[in-house]
């Protein structure tokens, strides 16, 4: 059985236990002038998976399924989170092999599931890994961002896995792509900031930003990006390549932070769904509820284009460890060029939940 058919029987005995709730759209995304990398031709079946990480921390991680094609993007927030995603992934592919893996900064919400430890086997380790691809430029010193790199790069010299930084992607340097073919009708671009290759004292402006693009429909992925580097990257785009254009999707930014998804941004893209990896509530940075994710700044923002808002997971009592799924382990499925949501817990959106009742005052936009 291929890996497309894993996946689409999965998902169809979800839906009928009941235990997945559904919202079902017609997708209606643009294109833009941008180098396209591929002949773009009517697509299959494509999954997006927002997971929750299993613990109280915030943290990252999107795998999406294309076919016979499997990419994860980031593996927080913590080593123990690896079990939590493999186990995840495994019930989605046959073949334990990833073709592509990308590690968008050196921060360990982001990155410490990817290596083993004594008691845990990593992301990279866990699975086969095709292609790795990864931050340009780090300031940390950390454990975490050496016990990746150490694997990372053991990786390519025992196994043949590829690894290319985004600016070595954006180049097209060597083996590296700009632009790599998922499949009939789907690309992942490895699209271009100015912190590649300028330095920053933000870690996350280091992160690696991708644009999947879908029949011309886009769904952008920008990791912990802030201020800065969205409006490098706005402007790049402006400039170069006939503007970012509309997304159907994005990503949070930063775990709906105050400093991630500003409006240069939000307008350049003007985007229909907006997905957060975070932790409702969570005291972790901040015990100003305002500033706790999703902050009430990223909300006012993201007000202006879309109610259409989901976060994986709810901290109940933070420092009683007490935390579940809000909207659980989130799934942006588009079949047959219709666009559905599919949630593990809560199918309601942000703006619909208890939490945003007691915790966040509603924008006019969503009164």
């Amino acid at each position: 059985m291929s890996k497309k058919t894993v996946s689409a029987v999965l998902v169809l005995a979800l839906l009928l236990a009941g235990g997945y709730a559904v919202l079902t759209k017609e997708g209606s995304g643009i294109g833009n002038d941008r180098e396209p990398g591929a002949t773009v031709t009517e697509s299959g079946d494509l999954s997006i998976h927002f997971l929750e990480l299993g613990n109280k921390y915030t943290g990252d991680s999107v795998y999406i399924n294309y076919g016979e094609t499997d990419v994860l993007i980031d593996a927080g927030s913590r080593t123990g989170s690896s079990a939590t995603i493999t186990g995840y992934i495994d019930q989605h592919i046959k073949d334990r092999k990833l073709e592509y893996v990308i590690a968008t900064h050196a921060h360990q919400d982001h990155i410490a599931g990817f290596y083993s430890t004594k008691t845990t086997t990593g992301v990279l380790d866990y699975f086969e890994i095709g292609t790795i691809i990864d931050y340009p430029q780090t300031n940390s010193n950390s454990a975490t961002r050496s016990n990746y790199e150490d694997t990372r790069d053991r990786l390519h010299e025992e196994k043949g896995t590829e690894h290319h930084t985004a600016l070595q992607c954006y180049n097209n340097e060597g083996n590296a792509q700009r632009v790599y073919d998922l499949g009939p009708g789907v690309t992942m671009e490895i699209l271009y900031q100015k912190y590649y290759e300028t330095k920053t004292g933000s870690e996350n402006n280091y992160s690696v930003c991708v644009m999947i693009t879908q029949d011309n429909k886009q769904y952008l992925f920008t990791g912990d990006l802030e201020k800065e580097g969205e409006e490098s990257l706005v402007d790049h785009y402006s400039k170069n390549h006939g503007g970012l254009g509309h997304c159907v999707l994005l990503k949070g930014g930063h775990h709906g932070s105050s400093t991630s998804s500003n409006t240069k941004l939000l307008e350049a893209i003007t985007p229909e769904y907006v997905i957060i990896c975070t932790c409702a509530g969570t005291s972790e940075y901040s015990p100003f509820i305002p500033n706790q994710f999703p902050t009430q700044e990223f909300i006012d923002r993201i007000a202006k284009y879309t109610d259409r808002v989901y976060v994986t997971t709810l901290i109940k009592n933070y420092s009683e460890n007490d935390f579940g799924p809000l909207n659980g382990n989130v799934v942006f499925s588009v079949e047959g060029g219709k666009i559905a949501i599919i949630c593990s817990g809560d199918d309601r959106v942000l703006k619909d939940t208890e939490w945003f009742r007691d915790n966040r005052t509603a924008p006019d936009e969503w009164v």
